[in-house]
């Protein structure tokens, strides 16, 4: 038998002019049915993939339940699962993480000198990870190799320089080392057992076997089907005369499809640039389809996951629902985002990390749930307060202490600090704990420093898990499917509780940081699927593709490098040394993916093949190979076509709803039938000039923007640093100093001393460097003062304030608006007796500059800011003994430049000023009658674009209006 293992498996050749699963169901009815019953329990089929396997399934029960025939299902498993199923291992079978551990415990504690052959640079011996990563990359190579029945001693027989064979010596010693600590800890490596039982003849099986469409089964698995005394027959997607296309098993022969033509149709081909072309191109072509096929009978086929996203969001966005059968990896779920959160705040315990954890929907449930357990009178969304102090102190690290101002603002920014403190406390030694309310801060250098097994940690993270989704529920509300986070859920506890049980012989001792960090690489392995509905479009990965039954298939992005993919990047085995190991290497990949796309083409009567441009990260992607498996004159036309990248295009937008031409989402009004402004600041005039409803948003509602992304101070913020170094100075005793040395050292430290109150002693670098320029600045500033107290001008006042209660207002109409200002600095000459109100600005533009501009129309001078009218309005009310008019009014300009750092007095005309009242008045006028309308001016330095949707998206759709008028025109 062993001398010719063809004779034990019978090939089927099914044909390629339909479906191959269909065609299987009906070879094992007509096989296996009788007597009203179809019994197929004695037989195991392998499937390529696990799509495959369930939709073969699926069939049989279906054509089962339609002819009416009891059956008795057969075991259908993937060529991954087969090899396991045949024998019984001499030992428990060590899983692909235990093996992992395995290797890194091995290459830890070898001498690092031999292991240079290997890597020229070794990782640190502390750290696991970089070792776990070297490990696991051993661990693929070593699995890549058994699976061809090559071993490591295979390869130095046939390496060509003298470093080659020093690197494939070292692993031949170093792989039955890893032998050795899996056979220590009881253990035993899959490949090795299977060749142990190949030899042993231990192969058993009480099923007949099917291979259906196993085209590119390994060498390994294939000698162990070629062991089980067994009848095996292949189940081939070809017709007979391509016999000599495959092997004994139905595996293909590369070199039969080397030269093989592809029966690709212009009409086939599909051009796109980027991947939202390409998302475009996948619905433009279901739209022409769905007029003979249902949804559910159309495919789309991506060659990359990085497409899935894109063509997936495009789907919904035009009123189809898809359906993904590759699902999500559970590091993509919800319970996967809050560990890999987690994760990051755990290595770096700095506000930013906080903060994003606190954005965690769950998270912010559960800490929503426990502030209102200690604080129930207060009703604060949680985000509110941590993004303030963000955007407002900038603090970095947990555990340094806030400025006591951010701690009197912010006490519920401080209580999430602690929650979320307490929530990791299944990660923290005693040790390392602080109680609530005690001098020691929570998150300190040493909180999570302890170290225990993995095993140990995956006890701790089962507990910790359950205190966020304990008794979760998919259905626990309504509007929220919550399926996809429940199956994710339970994907993590299989995988903790299993993990529980690592051998202790392999375990290895990490920090909470390196067990959630080394935890979320298996996550990602991991997939949750959801409910497939009716009349879903399906969405497929290539290698499922061959075998779909749909009638009509749509594959995006048939490029390089997704099809075929490369199989040469393996830093150990180059294609090279791939090529002379008869290893899969491209030529294998590319008949692989060239018998993959004919069946594609032959089984099915509709197919479009979209070839774009761009991938999802912007890189160059040229046609796929595949597209080259023609005669040169079909091949010139092909690429002909696609340089020209045209297609009959679709209005996909509006497909959904053709008569939707604008955004439907409503901007809101201004109902008031009473004016709700009673009282005005100076600097709200500006605001309400720009845009009468932007105004009322900021000023009347509150609505302010906050930006907790910042790393560096904001310019209004470094405004005010530069303004509470010289308001404090202005306010201590050398305020009157006349030395430009004294000067400086007093500023310099009151800025420090704002700096400190305000961001506290560890602030961002970019602060930092921030506070330093600031410095430079008030270095100019210094010898500017100097030069006012020589000429005789003493600072009266700093931040002196007006307000309604002082008799502060505007009288229009009969009626009254309050006024409110602060003044940066009042100055008044000891000689001339005269005044000056002076306002600090960071920039170095005279007042002019800001406050005028000429009409374009009249070329006339307007008002665009009324800060310094007002103040001379106000003058009456500051206690100033003189003629409003003899006042001077400027600003200091704080430049980064020393000559533009000066005083610069404004030169209004008087006719200008009385332009200034009657519009101060006019606008009055026009607040107290509620006229709040949105200007229809584009604002610069728009905060609120989004609820006035004046950004990218009501651009694209008055594009589009436009290019529809030229069009029709």
């Amino acid at each position: 038998m062993d001398l010719f293992p063809e004779l034990q498996c019978r090939r089927e050749f099914l044909g390629w002019d339909a479906p191959l699963l269909p065609k299987v169901v009906q070879y094992f009815l007509d096989l296996g049915s009788r007597d009203g019953g179809l019994d197929l329990g004695g037989w195991i089929c392998v499937t390529p993939t696990t799509q495959s396997a369930l939709r073969l399934a699926q069939l049989i029960k279906t054509a089962a339940i339609d002819s009416n025939l009891e059956f008795i299902a057969p075991d259908v498993v993937t060529a991954g699962d087969i090899a396991e199923t045949l024998y019984q291992p001499e030992k428990p079978i060590a899983i692909e993480f235990e093996q992992t551990l395995a290797w890194a415990r091995l290459l830890r504690s070898r001498p690092p000198e031999s292991l240079r052959p290997l890597l020229p640079v070794l990782p640190e011996s502390e750290s696991l990870t970089p070792w776990l990563e070297l490990a696991g990359t051993l661990r693929r190579l070593s699995t890549d190799l058994a699976s061809h029945e090559v071993t490591f001693a295979d390869v130095l027989k046939i390496a060509d320089t003298e470093g080659e064979r020093q690197r494939w010596e070292l692993l031949d010693q170093l792989f039955d080392l890893y032998l050795n600590e899996l056979n220590s800890a009881g253990l035993t490596d899959p490949h090795v057992q299977r060749g142990r039982a190949i030899r042993r003849r231990s192969l058993r099986s009480q099923k007949k076997i099917a291979l259906i469409g196993t085209s590119d089964l390994n060498e390994s698995v294939a000698k162990v089907i070629a062991g089980v005394d067994q009848d095996v027959v292949a189940l081939i997607a070809a017709p007979a005369d391509k016999e000599s296309y495959f092997d004994w098993l139905g595996r293909l022969k590369t070199e039969a499809f080397a030269e093989f033509e592809l029966p690709i149709a212009d009409r086939q081909l599909i051009p796109a640039t980027d991947i939202a072309d390409q998302a475009s191109a996948v619905v433009e072509s279901i739209i022409k389809l769905e007029s003979e096929y249902e949804h559910s009978q159309i495919t789309v086929g991506v060659t990359d996951d990085s497409q899935l996203a894109a063509t997936e969001m495009e789907l919904e966005g035009c009123g189809y629902s898809p359906y993904r059968h590759v699902g999500w990896t559970v590091a993509a779920t919800a319970p996967g985002k809050l560990i890999e959160q987690a994760a990051n705040l755990i290595s770096r315990p700095t506000w930013r990390s906080l903060a994003a954890l606190v954005r965690h929907g769950d998270m912010h449930r559960y800490l929503q749930n426990k502030i209102a357990e200690s604080n129930p009178d207060v009703e604060v969304d949680l985000l509110v307060q941590l993004d303030e102090l963000l955007a407002n102190h900038l603090p970095v690290r947990l555990s340094a202490p806030l400025p006591q101002i951010a701690n009197q603002r912010y006490p519920i920014a401080i209580a999430i600090r602690q929650a979320v403190f307490d929530w990791l406390s299944p990660l923290i030694g005693d040790r390392a704990r602080t109680a609530p309310g005690g001098s020691a801060t929570p998150f300190g250098k040493d909180t999570f420093s302890r170290t225990q097994p993995i095993a140990d940690w995956c006890v701790c993270l089962l507990q910790w898990i359950d205190s966020i989704y304990a008794g979760i529920d998919a259905t626990e509300d309504s509007t929220i499917d919550r399926s996809r986070t429940v199956q994710a859920v339970q994907k993590i506890r299989d995988l903790l509780t299993r993990f529980a049980k690592l051998s202790r012989q392999l375990d290895v001792r990490v920090s909470a940081a390196g067990a959630l960090e080394t935890l979320a690489g298996r996550f990602a392995e991991l997939r949750v699927g959801q409910t497939q509905g009716d009349n879903d479009v399906q969405i497929h990965g290539w290698l499922d593709l061959p075998l779909d039954d749909s009638p009509a298939m749509i594959i995006v992005g048939l490029n390089h490098p997704f099809v075929p993919s490369a199989v040469t990047s393996d830093p150990f085995l180059p294609g090279s040394l791939r090529k002379r190991l008869r290893l899969a290497d491209n030529e294998r990949r590319y008949a692989r993916d060239v018998y993959a796309m004919q069946l594609i083409l032959s089984t099915r009567k509709d197919v479009r093949l979209i070839v774009g441009k761009n991938s999802a990260d912007g890189s160059p992607t040229p046609p796929s190979r595949l597209l080259a498996a023609a005669s040169p004159t079909d091949l010139a036309r092909r690429v002909r076509l696609l340089l020209g990248g045209h297609r009959d295009r679709i209005d996909t937008a509006h497909h959904w709803n053709g008569d939707l031409k604008h955004s439907e989402l409503p901007i809101p009004t201004v109902t008031n039938s009473e004016c709700p402004v009673s009282t005005m600041s100076v600097t709200a005039f500006k605001a309400y000039l720009d845009c009468p409803f932007r105004f009322y948003l900021r000023h009347v509602l509150k609505l302010k923007p906050i930006d907790d992304s910042a790393s560096e101070l904001a310019a209004n913020q470094f405004g005010d640093l530069v303004h509470g170094a010289v308001e404090h100075f202005g306010e201590s005793t050398a305020k009157d100093e006349s030395d430009e040395k004294h000067i400086f050292a007093a500023l310099q430290h009151h800025l420090h001393e704002y700096a400190a109150a305000h961001f506290g002693k560890h602030v961002e670098s970019a602060v930092s460097l921030q506070i330093r320029q600031a410095e430079r600045r008030l270095r100019f500033v210094a010898a500017e003062q100097a030069k006012r107290i020589e000429l005789g001008w003493r600072i009266h006042a700093t931040e002196a304030a007006v307000a309604e209660s002082k008799g502060a207002g505007v009288t229009v109409d009969g009626k009254r608006m309050g006024l409110r200002g602060r003044f940066d600095r009042i100055d008044h000459n000891q000689h001339t007796g005269q005044w000056a109100i002076l306002d600090y600005k960071t920039h170095g533009h005279k007042p002019e500059k800001k406050h005028l501009r000429t009409n374009r129309e009249t070329g006339e001078k307007e008002w665009i800011d009324l800060q310094l009218p007002l103040y001379r309005m106000m003058i009456p009310f500051l206690g100033i003994d003189a003629d409003p008019q003899d006042v001077q009014l400027g600003y200091f300009n704080v430049s980064d430049k020393a000559e533009e750092t000066k005083i610069n007095i404004a030169e209004f005309s008087e006719p200008l000023m009385k332009q200034a009242e009657a519009l101060i008045h006019q606008c009055v006028r026009r607040i107290f009658a509620c006229d709040f309308a949105p200007t229809d001016q584009r604002v610069m330095y728009d905060d609120y674009e989004m609820i006035l949707q004046t950004g990218v998206a009501s651009r694209m759709l008055a594009s589009a209006s436009i290019s529809e008028e030229g069009n029709d025109a």
